[in-house]
């Protein structure tokens, strides 16, 4: 197990002289023969490589395209965080859309100094597995990061034109001082597919375990799985989800019918979901990154905004009426994910990921109720503060991050049987999947049938950074966001939300792809802009 994942960083001290001299390095310059001399250089090399990824799954990596999609609305007291993108305002000098571009092409160097160094190295037999180790996560890395910039700054993927549509830049070497320009489509995916063909050919003996901290070829086939779904090649998606599902390795959660607490809640010692994202304990997770609570820490994602300033203010107040959990998170779901999406009572996804609090915006005298994602509540584990309120702890968001779930591939099996008009398998799949999160089985036929996977695809993988990306495949815009209300139950006044967010976005948007950052065009002129942001 990775229990030691160190961010490796390489200082370079000059000495300070009078007189120029001509064959001293840069300031800036990194000498990777130096750094990179035996497998022990390698090693604290692959566990920066491991570090790093596990800071890419939540944060600023899913928050901005959730908040640009149509399953959040923005609270008042969201502080602006990534409004551009909420009201479809972003610019190319934006700082997110600046900060997020290069993060992952300082992270490619990282993935190619790896690449690059490591194969010249003279190693025993005994060091050959591990090196294969150490090169397999590299070129997982490297696919990865490639990929999460395609989806976003590259052209959506079409086989008939992908040699003419341009893709991203391709770091392939942490020595060049060229500016790369942007490669086309078909040699981007091809890079990322014959990078994830190399991964899982060198981390084949890695073993397959459900939780799994390593990356196996396993969560290189559900990373290449996600690659094809986006390429629109279902039958490549559909056959390599399916050979994920056959092995049997990741069961779904058994059907569970829900326990409620005394206050109305699921007991996460009770239920596996629950126990699968609060507790960081489950079958389903294909590769979960090794988190610890003092120093392996990944990057989170505030969406449940634990308000400790207002519930210790009236908990000190002792008015009963107006103590409990408050939260002040930046976005809440919609009406639509609470009303439509988990209309049905007998999904008990819906516990572990909502819970029904008070807020407040300024005023701490003035407060409504409504509901706020827990998905990304934290393991107590990992929490420094305990407390009476949110399950007897403040939730900090410490959680390990899951990026790759057996779940996903049923949908993507599901989507894919369906395009390849195979009803059947797509019926199976997709039944299979709500069997588990304890909804009744489907018998719908056509576009139905579409809706109620897509609606499916929503509900499981709700703010985990897919929804933007699938609204674009998808051809479907970003239209009214509701605020959420109930008949008879509750209703969450207007004030309680930032205005000025309403937008009518048409499937055709050039926004549905970001621009490249202003600070790289003006210094790389290879890299040409995306259309409708010149």
């Amino acid at each position: 197990m990775k229990t030691n994942k160190i961010l490796l960083g390489v200082l370079l001290l000059a000495a300070v002289v009078q007189s120029c001299n001509l064959d001293k390095d840069p300031a800036d310059y990194i000498d990777y023969g130096a750094a990179y001399r035996n497998m022990q250089d390698a090693k604290k090399w692959d566990n920066g490589i491991y570090s790093t990824l596990r800071g890419k799954f939540g944060g600023g990596y899913i928050m901005p395209q959730e908040a640009q999609a149509d399953m959040l609305n923005a609270h008042a007291a969201f502080n602006n965080l990534y409004a551009e993108f909420h009201s479809w305002t972003i610019l190319p000098e934006s700082n997110v859309i600046q900060e997020i571009y290069h993060s992952y092409y300082a992270a490619l160097i990282d993935a190619n100094v790896v690449l690059t160094r490591l194969p010249e190295l003279q190693v025993n037999e005994a060091e050959k597995p591990l090196r294969d180790h150490y090169l397999g996560n590299a070129y997982f890395a490297r696919a990865f990061y490639h990929f999460n910039l395609a989806l976003r700054w590259g052209t959506p993927y079409a086989a008939a034109t992908a040699d003419k549509d341009l893709g991203v830049a391709l770091a392939l070497d942490p020595l060049s001082l060229e500016k790369p320009t942007r490669a086309t489509n078909a040699q981007t995916y091809k890079l990322i597919l014959d990078d994830l063909q190399k991964a899982e050919q060198l981390l084949s003996d890695v073993p397959a375990k459900v939780g799994n901290s390593e990356i196996s070829a396993d969560a290189v086939r559900a990373l290449r799985t996600r690659v094809y779904l986006y390429m629109d090649d279902m039958d490549n998606a559909f056959r390599e989800a399916r050979q994920l599902i056959d092995k049997a390795v990741y069961p779904l959660i058994a059907p569970y019918v829900a326990q409620l607490d005394a206050h109305n809640r699921i007991d996460p010692r009770e239920d596996a979901f629950a126990q699968m994202w609060f507790y960081d304990n489950g079958a389903e997770q294909i590769w979960q990154p090794y988190v610890a609570k003092e120093n392996e820490i990944p990057t989170t994602t505030p969406l449940y905004g634990a308000d400790l300033s207002t519930t210790t203010y009236w908990d000190e107040a002792n008015q009963p009426d107006r103590m409990g959990d408050y939260n002040k998170p930046p976005y809440v779901p919609t009406q639509t994910v609470m009303n439509t999406l988990f209309a049905d009572g007998k999904d008990h996804r819906a516990l572990s990921l909502f819970e029904f609090v008070k807020t407040t915006v300024n005023d701490m005298n003035v407060s409504t109720q409504l509901y706020v994602i827990s998905k990304f509540k934290g393991n107590p584990n990992y929490a420094t503060l305990t407390s009476t309120h949110w399950g007897g702890y403040v939730p900090n968001g410490n959680q390990a991050p899951k990026p790759f779930r057996i779940a996903e591939q049923y949908l993507i099996a599901a989507e894919a049987a369906y395009r390849l008009n195979n009803t059947d398998d797509a019926l199976k799949y997709l039944n299979e999947l709500r069997a588990s999160r304890g909804l009744s089985a489907t018998d719908l036929t056509g576009e139905k049938l579409y809706e109620e996977i897509k609606n499916e695809r929503a509900r499981e993988l709700a703010f985990e950074g897919f929804r933007l990306w699938d609204l674009r495949r998808w051809k479907q815009g970003v239209g009214k966001r509701p605020y959420q209300a109930a008949d008879g139950y509750y209703q969450v006044p207007a004030s309680f939300y930032a205005g000025g967010f309403s937008v009518d976005i048409k499937p055709d948007n050039h926004m549905f792809v970001w621009p490249f950052p202003l600070n790289e065009t003006l210094i790389n002129r290879g890299i040409r802009q995306n259309p409708g942001w010149e």
